[in-house]
């Protein structure tokens, strides 16, 4: 798997490390790029493309992080299980053998500019299937990475 071809743990992102992503950690913008919408951004229903496109063609919309495309395209699945806010990783929602929703992120590409905002969640099955949803993976740092010496 991938996690072999880069020795770097690999998993989906926690909700709050998605929101960051899309975010950033201190201004909590309503789209990745900042307060002003913009169709053009993102691959939303405005846009009117109709389908998903390659990761990376919307460079204006990216995120604090530089990370593309955040809103639109595809609802992101994370490993958080749906729990109300405010977010306690300590409540259960981190349990990844716990049944329970799990909570999609950013919206899709046939949503308008209020679905597609930074802040929308919803909870989905993790059986579902959908063109509609897709993933994006984190890759930690390996221990190795942290502690040169082998700590």
């Amino acid at each position: 798997g991938l996690a072999g071809v880069t020795h770097k743990p690999v998993t989906l992102a926690s909700e709050a490390e998605w929101g960051e992503a899309a975010r950033g950690a201190t201004d909590k913008r309503m789209d990745p790029w900042g307060d002003d919408w913009s169709a053009t951004r993102c691959n939303n229903e405005q846009l009117g493309l109709n389908d998903t496109t390659p990761v990376g063609i919307f460079p204006d919309g990216a995120s604090p992080y530089g990370c593309l495309d955040m809103a639109g395209n595809v609802w992101e699945w994370t490993r958080s299980a749906l729990r109300n806010y405010p977010y306690n990783p300590g409540d259960g929602r981190e349990t990844l053998d716990r049944e329970s929703d799990r909570v999609v992120r950013g919206g899709s590409y046939f949503y308008t500019a209020d679905f597609v905002r930074c802040a929308v969640r919803y909870g989905c099955d993790p059986s579902y299937w959908s063109w509609y949803f897709g993933f994006r993976v984190v890759a930690s740092p390996s221990t190795s990475d942290l502690w040169p010496s082998g700590r």
